[in-house]
């Protein structure tokens, strides 16, 4: 996976190291009040990050710790990730309650958006906010990512989807319409 960079974010891939920083990002109930079914245990929370560890080894896309360019601290964590086999790939992004309201959301979901198309040359994304959470689809919308509507999440709640394809984003790109 490689590092990747926004104005003022760096991505970087998911290593151990980050493991009890992330413990307690997953383990903050406001942090995790639209993602899942909300706060994580430890135990949770590493089997989690085992498996999106895994899956940044065996494909060139998965999991990054967000950290600020000017000091280095972790401010949250994204992904790009298949839940299942045959499925769209899925971008997610989370942040801790510091860097809320600074449009770091927005400059991490179309750096991993430019990433998918541009670099991985990925032919579709896909992502899911819970009903509640306009901030979030605020976010994907700015990348670029079209609402599609509510449909059925991959927790099993109902959600608002988004998606976008190759084609579109190619497209928005050569009509200036697009974020990179």
């Amino acid at each position: 996976m490689d590092r990747l960079r926004t104005e003022c974010v760096l991505l970087d891939p998911l290593a151990r190291e980050d493991f009890a920083w992330l413990f307690a990002l997953y383990a903050d109930a406001e942090v995790m009040r639209y993602i899942g079914r909300g706060p994580r245990t430890e135990e949770e929370s590493r089997r989690n990050l085992d498996w999106l560890l895994a899956h940044g080894e065996r494909l060139p896309f998965g999991y990054w710790v967000l950290r600020e360019h000017s000091t280095g601290e972790r401010v949250g964590g994204a992904v790009l990730m298949i839940r299942r086999e045959g499925a769209p790939v899925e971008l997610g992004f989370m942040l801790a309650r510091p860097a809320w309201g600074r449009g770091l959301a927005t400059q991490v979901a179309r750096a991993l958006v430019a990433h998918a198309f541009a670099d991985l040359t990925l032919p579709e994304l896909q992502a899911f906010t819970d009903v509640e959470t306009g901030a979030s689809a605020a976010v994907l919308r700015k990348a670029g990512m079209r609402d599609t509507g509510l449909q059925p999440g991959p927790y099993g709640g109902l959600d608002r989807r988004f998606e976008l394809t190759r084609e579109e984003w190619l497209s928005s790109r050569t009509t200036g319409r697009g974020a990179r």
